[in-house]
């Protein structure tokens, strides 16, 4: 790593405040987040060689990187830290049509640490430039901590660098950089009876549907339902980063066995129907023939897995066919039996 110290009295200021910006903006102070698992397309067309509101400057501390048209970016890693790999791609150019001309994007990792002789630039890694690819690996990467990418677009002939408009796509992973979200497990509830969901996560939270929750701000608000309902978790961290996730919680309600099928392709009764199983998507299923060999069984009853009188896909004979279910619920450990008249 390579340190360079500044004196800077706002630091604190810094640290503590973050704002989303237009992701051509070229202002440190501005840094636009870059997420776990999302790309971002962007560009330096708007920057300048202003690359902070506050003066600071950055030319004495990064001199492998030009900074006359420089765009910021940033990422904070989670409380592990560790792993995260940063592509740069379609990286593309444009400037004087002489091909003696070399249009490239400058690249540099860094973060900041504050000591009572000022501020610490840390380069996590060289300087990289290049027209087409760049990636960054790093397994080391402090927890809990806020990283810097400044990019900057150049071309040169001979040893005269000169500033140039350039357009890349930006992508970053790793396990340092997972976020923290988990809205819970799938729950079976019953109808009107007030349970509580168990999210979790760093940042603010958010759930919707909102109407059947005593708060839509908390993690593990209490609620009822009168129907199977998919709830979505939005959790916003103090970088910008925005992360979801879904829980779904089915209603327990009471199922209706059909007794007969009458399988003649009429479109009437040609499959054997439980009212409300949709409720129950992990349910097992097995039906048998009076000698107690086992005709039909699935995982799930949907309608494209209802029983239509056949085994091995060939018809079977008029008669009596037991059924047993279990409705695989961790609220409802019943098993329903009962028997299913085959017509023909």
């Amino acid at each position: 790593m390579f340190k360079y110290i500044i004196t800077l009295f706002f630091f604190k200021f810094l640290l503590l405040s973050f704002f989303c910006q237009n992701s051509n903006n070229n202002l440190f102070e501005e840094a636009f987040p870059l997420c776990y698992g999302q790309t971002i397309s962007s560009n330096n067309a708007n920057s300048n060689s202003t690359h902070s509101s506050n003066n600071f400057n950055f030319d004495s501390l990064i001199n492998c990187v030009k900074l006359d048209n420089s765009s910021w970016f940033k990422f904070t890693t989670n409380e592990i830290g560790g792993m995260v790999d940063i592509i740069i791609n379609q990286i593309n150019c444009i400037g004087d049509s002489n091909l003696v001309f070399q249009n490239n994007i400058e690249v540099v990792p860094l973060y900041f640490t504050n000591f009572s002789s000022g501020l610490v630039v840390d380069l996590v890694d060289n300087c990289q430039t290049s027209n087409s690819n760049i990636s960054f690996s790093f397994s080391d990467l402090l927890p809990n901590q806020v990283y810097y990418l400044l990019i900057d677009g150049y071309n040169a002939i001979d040893t005269i660098p000169i500033s140039t408009i350039c357009s890349y796509q930006i992508q970053i992973s790793g396990s340092g950089l997972k976020p923290a979200i988990d809205a819970g497990e799938d729950m079976f509830v019953f109808p009107g009876e007030e349970f509580q969901l168990s999210g979790f996560g760093i940042g603010n939270p958010n759930w919707y549907p909102t109407s059947f929750l005593d708060s839509s701000n908390s993690l593990t608000p209490y609620l009822t339902i009168s129907s199977t309902t998919e709830f979505l978790l939005t959790l916003t961290e103090d970088g910008g980063c925005v992360y979801e996730d879904r829980v779904k919680i089915f209603a327990q309600i009471p199922l209706v066995f059909f007794n007969t099928i009458t399988p003649n392709n009429d479109g009437k009764n040609d499959q054997w129907r439980i009212k409300n199983i949709e409720n129950y998507p992990f349910c097992r299923l097995e039906i048998f023939n009076k000698w107690g060999q086992i005709v039909y069984q699935s995982i799930g009853y949907k309608e494209n897995q209802r029983w239509n009188g056949t085994f091995n896909e060939k018809q079977l004979p008029a008669g009596t066919y037991f059924y047993v279910l279990d409705v695989g619920s961790n609220s409802n450990s019943e098993i329903y039996r009962g028997t299913i008249n085959l017509l023909r």
